[in-house]
């Protein structure tokens, strides 16, 4: 499988009755991103589709951008992944400041530790750098400063991956992690 092609997935206009119909498909998909074993993953499977859902009715607003990502070599036809960016705000010392938000971001399970040519990074890490490069690039046309983002119920292995790439929970805000996007440079 070559790197993992970023492709724009829903038109941010009105859509039709078959464009509503295809989301089906999409709900679907995230769903079934999780290998089904327990109960606590089907909760976990119900979250993101919430979260997906929630998302979805964010990007029809223009609200967030939502991306679906695909093999670009069509050797694997299923979604690896889906993300969503947007501008917020992050307050220091009062003040705010311009910054991404890493809205949503699921890979599917089935391709999670897949290794990705060249280098042999898994798609987790893979795709993350890449959503990453896009928001540096956003930096150089737009005034943002940070990136932030909410780790799912702050579950451990989440807040680990983020931090690795050099993320650190908000002072005084146990929810959120931000990353000076200074540091990507």
């Amino acid at each position: 499988m070559n790197f993992p092609e970023v492709l724009n997935k829903l038109p941010l206009d009105k859509m039709s009755a078959p464009q509503i119909g295809a989301m089906k498909d999409v709900f679907d998909s995230a769903f079934n991103f999780y290998k089904i074993k327990q109960e606590e993953e089907t909760k976990r499977a119900e979250i993101e589709k919430s979260l997906l859902e929630l998302t979805v009715k964010q990007a029809l607003k223009r609200n967030t951008k939502l991306y679906k990502v695909k093999d670009k070599s069509n050797e694997i036809t299923e979604n690896l992944a889906f993300f969503a960016i947007s501008v917020g705000n992050i307050s220091v010392n009062d003040k705010k400041i311009p910054s991404v938000v890493l809205d949503y971001f699921i890979l599917n399970n089935k391709f999670r530790n897949y290794k990705c040519d060249p280098d042999k990074y898994t798609l987790s890490i893979e795709l993350f750098r890449e959503i990453l490069s896009i928001i540096n690039e956003l930096s150089n046309q737009i005034g943002i400063r940070y990136i932030i983002l909410e780790p799912l119920r702050k579950e451990e292995k989440l807040v680990k991956f983020y931090k690795e790439f050099g993320f650190d929970f908000i002072p005084k805000n146990i929810n959120w992690m931000y990353l000076d996007i200074q540091q990507l440079n």
